[in-house]
């Protein structure tokens, strides 16, 4: 999820990879059954995840496990909370500080419309502003 900014059902059905593009198309949800994903489309992730991805087995995996492993190993190991949706929103935010384009972005998420990239899922704390700023002194 937060190398492909993919939702917990669309990771818990292994979608089609070519080279280093994850086509996703569909879902697993809650209630175990798989539908088509609520947003379709290539996902570009890094070479080494693409490699990683290719050799993924999900065996008996559902949405509640994922979501209780990542909240509980989040907090055991990081001291944090955290969900898999959160993953999610982390993506995005790595986007924009890498510099991707609102496009780039609004694709990789699979958004109509950048906007909702950019109003829900990127997060700017004060220190970002600051360091943004601190480049025009």
């Amino acid at each position: 999820m937060t190398f492909a900014g993919m939702r917990i059902g669309e990771s818990l059905v292994k979608q089609t990879l070519k080279g280093n593009v994850i086509n996703i198309d569909r879902q697993r949800t809650p209630q175990n059954h798989i539908t088509p994903a609520k947003t379709t489309g290539p996902v570009f992730v890094p070479e080494w995840f693409a490699e990683e991805y290719a050799t993924y087995e999900l065996g008996a995996i559902n949405h509640a496990t994922v979501y209780r492993g990542v909240k509980r190993r989040a907090k055991k190991e990081l001291g944090i909370e955290l969900n898999p949706h959160a993953l999610r929103h982390l993506f995005a935010t790595n986007l924009v500080k890498l510099g991707a384009p609102p496009e780039v972005l609004r694709r990789q998420m699979r958004h109509h419309d950048v906007a909702v990239s950019l109003r829900y899922y990127v997060q700017t704390q004060e220190a970002d502003i600051e360091s943004v700023m601190a480049r025009f002194a």
